[in-house]
């Protein structure tokens, strides 16, 4: 559960920032904020991970791993901000899941932008909005590469674990 407050802002009454939504007479945007909050939204309800960051960068990350299901699917959602001014390589490893890492249906989702300071805007509303890729390098150890000023969503598919009966 979260709350994000002040949720909309009239671009004519903006009174301090960030807002999650601006909107005018006749078109809207989500900040940058907006977009954050509705990352950690996605797979809430989730199985919590222990994770350790290993880097000589480790002061400049924050990371936490859920697992969590959609009506078809089992992921494991690994979630990195990079508060730092570098570009940070890493490994993710997997090991404690039951299931291995299938990448098919694996995605990275990233948003980021060239400057710290860069807002969308009315002339721009999609300067800093989430991009997602298709990680198809996607396995149970792998290497990634986190942008500076970035917060990085890794849905890894898990492997659907057969069932045998006896009978």
């Amino acid at each position: 559960m979260a709350s994000y407050a002040p949720l909309f802002v009239n671009n004519n009454d903006q009174t301090w920032n960030p807002d999650a939504i601006v909107f005018n007479s006749w078109q809207q945007y989500g900040t940058p904020s907006y977009w954050m909050q509705k990352l950690f939204r996605e797979s809430s309800g989730a199985m919590i991970h222990a994770v350790t960051v290993n880097s000589s960068y480790s002061g400049s990350l924050a990371a936490s791993a859920i697992t969590w299901h959609d009506n078809e699917n089992s992921f494991l959602k690994v979630k990195i901000v990079n508060f730092g001014m570098d570009a940070v390589s890493l490994t993710i490893s997997t090991t404690g899941i039951e299931n291995s890492v299938n990448a098919l249906g694996s995605t990275a989702t990233v948003l980021t932008s060239g400057e710290v300071m860069d807002e969308n805007s009315f002339p721009n509303p999609n300067k800093v909005v989430p991009v997602t890729v298709e990680l198809r390098n996607a396995a149970d150890v792998m290497q990634v590469t986190l942008p500076p000023h970035s917060f990085s969503a890794f849905d890894l598919a898990l492997a659907q674990s057969t069932l045998v009966a006896d009978m």
